[in-house]
């Protein structure tokens, strides 16, 4: 109960947040909430250790083994400390850079929602409920990424984000939908990997859940969207893009690790994915000019490190990737924070605009520092023990493999180190910026220090978590026990070797950055170079431009020929599956009775007159006679109720065509032989077309007719006697509102229309 109670606590400070005034409390108090959370959170860490995490669910759609469940294990613990503990920093962060600015109380509203959202993400147990909440942080991240909607940049990098983790939104729903059905259950915790396996759908939803996550966690070659969301405010970078939406595609991976991890693609996939993400986000950080940017581009680098240590699997591999997690998380935070305080103090981000900082922004000089050494993994940071245990997990895996997600680490290492390098570059070399330097307040200071006190912290204490935090969450990924010691200091070995290699290389790289990369940055900037953001271009403008010919095409306001497009694509449907079929239309065939040949003969009458008669009333007539004669046939084959309901039926609609139609004008001609033959091939073959299908489908039954039921629990479960009404109003009731509602909806349009002819008059 005390999670449901920690995420209710959470959704239910949204309200509040919209609604307290602008003041300097306001960000410290609205962050007593998730700080709240991570102390309750810290107390459930020894269950999760002893293997009895705490568990709270309740039914939601029982019928289908649907529940709100929710689990608190070592792994969901790590990344829920994170989102509620950076949270309350960044809360405090976000009240400081929007004084005196509108709308702060909508962005820290905005920004607890999203909180929400991401703790219902680690802690379901559900699938459906994980997607509900991983949906969530789409549309709470699209109004983050355009809080500044009156920017065009903003509104098109929310589209942007939205539109790409939303189609992998999709995917992930048809695979966890799959994997439910596979797995034989919707529960999380109770997926057993042998029974995935041995299903048909295994790999299919292996493919789904992929897409899910790699759009997600912007990985090659969805990464794209993800510096382009830097258009938001500074503290919705740094919540969403060290802590939280980007790492939620990361936790999936970890948390379906252990169900699908054994599936040949899985480790292929994901190893090959992560690795060439890592390389990327690494190598295009060196190319970018604006702070965040930079930041952006190596969370896409660390992202990809990430996704490659979980598909490698081992035991090291998956606790150098929570140890990575953590020690990401502080120091990206820290990093971002510190641009936007840079951003404050100065007037720009703008690497080449800045110089000089250090003596006019000590504090966050100090919190660069520490930041730009763990982006390196090089020092008394805790990203370095998960990088050396990264370089490890690397060494120790055989084959190919292993020595590709090395040569990554490496040379990575080296474009972070030289990331760093130009992350300080302006707080040396003589002072300039568009105006006086100044340092940031303590709101904007608290944050980036935090997290980067406790990234020194924890490499030099980190028995403080190797136990209670770090070998849970791996137990999690791993699906088994998995011992951990951390330590900051291993002796010399290759790893360490390697990893000052590749920092010395950096060093070099981030000095000469702007030589070295002139001759790239043309290549990515030509035309022709096929890069994430302008591929997007291509398909999104692409789809615009196909739209607008599609409505110049279709949408001609003439109704006939809506009618002839939907006729002519349900008899191409039609007849494709019955091609398809190929069965034979045999059948016996039985001498017509003489009230079943009458009852046919006016239905023919009724339509031949319908065509030829030039008279509106008299061909409504007709078509009322059609319905007689087909409720008729219905009464003689043994359906007296559907016959009722068609008289009716046929009733109310002569008379509502009568009453329209006497208003309208007289027809006096009856169109031009060329459209009238064009229409009667049409209806011909419609008309032929569902006579065939009608055939096939009687004279091909695989089950019992479906009449039996209805007619066996029409009065047993719905307490009607008529059929066909139990039918409407109970067996589909849903399709029935529908249609009522879409009835409804098309009398209001006819209203409207009606009374801005009478305005027009």
């Amino acid at each position: 109960m005390g999670l449901a109670l920690a995420l209710a606590g959470v959704f239910g400070t949204v309200p509040v947040a919209a609604a307290l005034p602008g003041r300097w409390w306001r960000g410290a108090a609205l962050a007593l909430v998730p700080a709240g959370v991570f102390v309750y959170l810290l107390t459930l860490l020894e269950r999760a250790r002893d293997g009895d995490p705490l568990t709270w669910s309740i039914e939601w759609v029982p019928a289908l083994g649907i529940a709100l469940a929710f689990r608190a294990d070592g792994l969901a613990l790590l990344f829920g400390l994170l989102i509620a503990g950076i949270g309350a920093l960044v809360l405090v962060y976000a009240e400081a850079y929007m004084a005196g600015k509108a709308g702060a109380g909508r962005l820290e509203a905005t920004l607890l929602a999203f909180m929400g959202a991401m703790l219902g993400v680690v802690f379901a147990d559900d699938v459906v409920t994980l997607f509900v909440a991983w949906e969530l942080t789409s549309i709470t991240s699209f109004l983050l990424i355009s809080f500044e909607q009156e920017k065009l940049k903003a509104r098109k990098a929310a589209v942007q984000a939205l539109l790409v983790t939303g189609a992998g939104g999709l995917a992930l729903l048809a695979g966890l939908v799959v994997l439910g059905q596979a797995a034989g259950t919707y529960r999380i915790s109770e997926m057993q990997a042998e029974a995935v396996a041995a299903s048909s759908l295994a790999n299919g939803a292996m493919v789904l859940v992929l897409l899910g996550a790699f759009t997600k966690s912007a990985q090659v070659p969805f990464h794209f969207w993800l510096p382009g969301a830097m258009a938001a405010p500074t503290p919705v970078s740094a919540y969403l893009h060290s802590a939280t939406m980007v790492k939620a595609g990361v936790y999936l991976l970890a948390r379906l690790n252990p169900v699908l991890g054994d599936l040949d693609g899985w480790r292929p996939a994901v190893t090959a994915a992560g690795a060439a993400t890592l390389a990327v986000g690494a190598f295009v950080a060196l190319h970018e000019e604006d702070l965040k940017r930079i930041l952006a581009y190596t969370t896409v680098g660390a992202l990809g490190l990430l996704t490659m240590l979980i598909g490698l699997g081992s035991e090291l591999a998956l606790k150098a990737a929570m140890v990575f997690v953590v020690g990401h998380a502080l120091y990206k935070g820290a990093l971002f924070m510190t641009a936007g305080t840079i951003d404050h103090g100065t007037g720009t981000r703008m690497v080449g605009e800045l110089g000089g900082l250090r003596r006019a922004m000590p504090w966050t000089f100090g919190a660069v520092a520490a930041g730009a050494v763990g982006l390196a993994g090089f020092g008394p940071v805790l990203s370095f023990i998960g990088k050396e245990a990264a370089l490890e997990a690397g060494l120790e895996e055989a084959g190919a493999a292993g020595a590709w997600a090395v040569a990554a680490l490496v040379v990575s290492g080296s474009l972070f180190t030289a990331a760093g390098v130009v992350l300080l570059r302006p707080f040396f070399g003589a002072e300039r910026a568009p105006h006086a330097p100044h340092e940031g307040s303590a709101g904007l200071l608290a944050g980036p220090l935090v997290l980067g006190a406790l990234s020194i912290g924890l490499a030099l204490a980190p028995g403080v978590i190797e136990g209670r935090l770090i070998a849970p969450a791996a137990a999690a990924a791993a699906g088994e026990p998995v011992k951990v010691s951390l330590k900051l200091w291993h002796g010399f070995n290759a790893a360490l070797g390697l990893s000052a290699a590749s920092v010395a290389a950096g060093i070099g790289a981030g000095l000469g950055a702007p030589r070295l990369t002139r001759p790239t940055a043309r290549l990515m900037g030509a035309r022709w170079f096929p890069s994430g953001p302008k591929v997007y271009d291509w398909l999104y403008y692409g789809m615009q431009r196909a739209a607008r010919f599609h409505t110049v095409w279709m949408q001609r306001g003439y109704l006939r020929g809506y009618i002839g497009a939907v006729l002519l694509t349900s008899v191409v449907l039609v007849a494709a599956a019955l091609v398809r079929w190929g069965g034979s239309l045999e059948r016996e065939w039985t001498e017509p009775a003489f009230y079943e040949a009458v009852a046919a003969a006016t239905v023919i009458a009724g339509a031949t007159a319908a065509i030829v008669h030039m008279s509106r009333l008299a061909a409504v007539t007709a078509l009322g006679a059609v319905g007689f004669g087909v409720a008729i046939i219905y009464a003689l084959f043994g359906g007296p109720d559907l016959a009722l309901t068609q008289i009716v039926m046929e009733t109310l609609s002569v008379m509502l065509f009568v009453l329209v139609f006497y208003r309208l004008p007289k027809l006096v001609e009856r169109g031009p032989l060329p459209r009238r033959l064009r229409d009667g091939a049409i209806a011909l073959t419609v008309g032929v077309t569902m006579s065939v299908l009608v055939l096939a489908s009687l004279g091909h039954r695989d089950g019992e007719p479906i009449s039996r039921y209805f007619g066996e629990t029409a009065y047993v479960e719905a307490f009607g006697r008529n059929v066909v009404n139990v039918i409407l109003v109970d067996f589909r009731a849903l399709d029935t509102l529908g249609e009522i509602v879409v009835l409804g909806t098309a009398a209001l349009g006819v209203y409207a229309l009606l009374r801005v002819r009478r305005g027009q008059r």
